[in-house]
């Protein structure tokens, strides 16, 4: 397990190819993270589900592959439920490649309390295509205020609802998505559907939404709306054109959040890579990671309420005792500019940054994340430029987390995350801060 980019606290498989996170659930006191899977191959192959376990967001234990591929085809993304009964339920698409044509269904497995054996449902699939070449991705979820289970399930250019007060018959609702936020030529996918309390106590909805291609940060994204959700349609409270993302960076895909019927902290993983680049990556025995877990509240803004991630204390904690010159860490980093100066971050001992932040204004700024060229990885490359604001009362705050060449760099009180992928030479190499004075080409 001594490869160069296999990184230590951010989960990657012992080998074989992963993407979505999928059928994440808190139960007995272990988070359960399952994933796409290609177990004999590093590129997206016939998908199974991995399956690995923590008790704190840190070390992960990869256990056996939990679904394999049936009569009704390979295993895509999906969700798992508790029951008030205590029983567990898997929901993923099977996915079939009729004349060369995507053809998905959604189906149900039961599983035991230890999630070590699984049981298909008898009526798979519990909802056939009703005709669309997309028809994937579902997320179940517990709406209270209906008493039934609610499916968000991707349909190309939208999401589609369904209801259900057995897990087995399933109604539709409604769609939402085909006027608001991005759209591109790939379609949305890996649905997440959460209600969230705002600082004055009242209930909103999030609705998660990864797009294929064309996001913010060129490739594949993970974009967010908040409104209001019945049980029966999704109410987008900003205007359709409104876009609005998890995280800027290149490099983090399909978020999905743990069931818990607890109440702990909401907390999502996403897949850290891209699908411009991802069956390209330099690695050997595994191809695929997924992020750091982040616990996602609201705030309140100007703009209206927005999402917010912070990194769990514990796993602050545990980058911050690993020491020494290994590639991973975490750095706290304050900018203090003038209007109009700028900083560059350069990362792995080299001297061209990879990030440079520019105070704009009083009151704004921006980062511009750069990454050059990899060999062998067409669309690697990037240049662009994340707005924020700039904090009224001191520096820019930055919280730098590096993993064997990946980066997850977060500011304005989690609201902005911009997620990359390196592959650098050295790995371990240190961090330096230099004002633009002295790096007057870059």
């Amino acid at each position: 397990m001594s490869e160069k980019f296999r990184p230590q606290f951010h989960f990657a498989p012992r080998a074989g190819w992963l993407n979505d996170p999928n059928g994440m659930i808190r139960i007995d006191g272990a988070y359960h993270l399952f994933f796409q899977h290609d177990p004999d191959s590093t590129l997206h192959g016939p998908m199974h589900w991995g399956h690995a376990r923590s008790t704190d967001l840190v070390n992960w234990e990869e256990l056996p592959v939990a679904l394999y591929p049936t009569e009704l085809g390979t295993c895509f993304s999906g969700s798992a439920i508790e029951t008030a009964n205590g029983e567990l339920k898997l929901f993923y698409t099977a996915h079939q490649r009729p004349d060369d044509r995507d053809f998905q269904t959604q189906c149900l497995v039961h599983a035991d309390r230890a999630l070590t054996a699984f049981t298909p449902e008898p009526a798979n699939p519990v909802i056939d295509n009703p005709g669309l070449e997309c028809f994937r991705d579902p997320k179940v979820i517990w709406h209270a205020a209906t008493a039934r289970w609610i499916m968000a399930v991707t349909q190309g250019q939208s999401i589609g609802f369904y209801s259900s007060t057995d897990l087995i018959d399933w109604t539709f609702e409604s769609a939402f998505g085909e006027t608001d936020g991005r759209h591109s030529d790939g379609p949305w996918e890996c649905p997440d559907l959460v209600a969230m309390r705002a600082p004055d106590g009242s209930e909103h909805w999030i609705l998660l939404v990864g797009i294929g291609s064309g996001a913010y940060g060129p490739g594949s994204g993970n974009q967010y709306f908040v409104g209001q959700f019945d049980g029966h349609r999704f109410v987008n409270a900003n205007a359709p054109e409104t876009e609005l993302w998890i995280d800027y960076g290149r490099d983090f895909y399909a978020a999905q959040t743990f069931f818990d019927r607890t109440g702990a902290a909401l907390v999502n993983i996403a897949w850290a890579s891209n699908w411009a680049y991802a069956r390209t990556t330099p690695t050997q025995a595994f191809r695929g990671v997924m992020s750091l877990p982040r616990e996602m509240h609201l705030v309140e803004t100007q703009q209206g309420l927005r999402l917010a991630q912070q990194i769990p204390a514990g796993v602050k904690q545990a980058f911050a005792a690993h020491t020494g010159a290994t590639g991973t860490y975490r750095q706290d980093i304050a900018i203090d500019l003038a209007v109009g100066q700028q900083a560059a971050i350069a990362l792995f001992g080299e001297r061209t940054p990879y990030f440079v932040a520019h105070r704009t204004s009083d009151t704004s700024a921006t980062i511009r994340t750069i990454r050059a060229d990899v060999a062998g990885m067409p669309d690697f490359a990037h240049d662009y430029i994340v707005d924020l604001a700039y904090p009224a009362d001191g520096p820019l705050a930055l919280e730098l987390y590096v993993d064997r060449g990946l980066a997850e760099l977060g500011t304005s009180d989690g609201q902005v995350w911009i997620t990359n992928l390196f592959f650098p030479e050295h790995p371990a190499g240190v961090v330096t801060v230099t004002t633009l004075k002295a790096l007057e080409n870059v």
